[in-house]
């Protein structure tokens, strides 16, 4: 599991940056109404990896218990493609996605279908174990496991800030709209 851990390692690195300098910063995506489908996108994929980083640096699936590894990788591929339709309406108003966050797409979509691959390698074998989740952390330097782990943990505290965000604005009442 050791290539995976560097390949999700990195990625997370990488779309961690996206998020904070395209989403956020450049694009003000959680601030645009028309944005706010992509950004709920955005929302449930922070739960996903935030799971995915937990998982990878501390513990291994075996037997049946590799189907909610596969479930998980499933939303995580239906997520990616429902963001990529989603992202050509979202982003018209700002003359469509910038060419560095689409470079930045492109390099992370390829991090990622290279970690998905040593994931399926790494835990092939472990479909004939008996089903258990075991605490088995890849053999990384321990300051790397802690630093994914803190990702799984900031991850996770960004899905629930995002979607109480989320929640907050669609309850807002819409601009020129006269309130009673």
């Amino acid at each position: 599991m050791t290539t995976a851990f560097y390949l999700l390692i990195i990625a997370g690195t990488l779309g961690a940056f996206d998020v904070a300098y395209f989403h956020i910063y450049t694009s003000r995506l959680a601030q645009r109404p028309e944005c706010q489908r992509e950004v709920l996108w955005h929302t449930v994929r922070h739960a996903v990896y935030a799971t995915q980083f937990l998982w990878v640096a501390n513990l291994r699936f075996h037997g049946a218990a590799l189907l909610f590894i596969a479930a998980l990788y499933g939303l995580d591929v239906f997520i990616a493609w429902a963001d990529v339709l989603e992202e050509t309406a979202s982003r018209k108003a700002q003359g469509g996605l910038p060419r560095g966050e689409y470079f930045m797409h492109v390099v992370l979509s390829l991090l990622i279908g290279a970690y998905l691959l040593q994931v399926a390698q790494t835990v092939w074998p472990d479909r004939l174990l008996p089903t258990a989740i075991v605490l088995d952390p890849p053999p990384v330097p321990l300051p790397l496991r802690a630093m994914m782990t803190f990702m799984g943990v900031t991850a996770l505290g960004m899905f629930a800030h995002d979607l109480r965000a989320w929640l907050r604005f669609r309850a807002r009442p819409a601009a020129g709209v006269a309130e009673a």
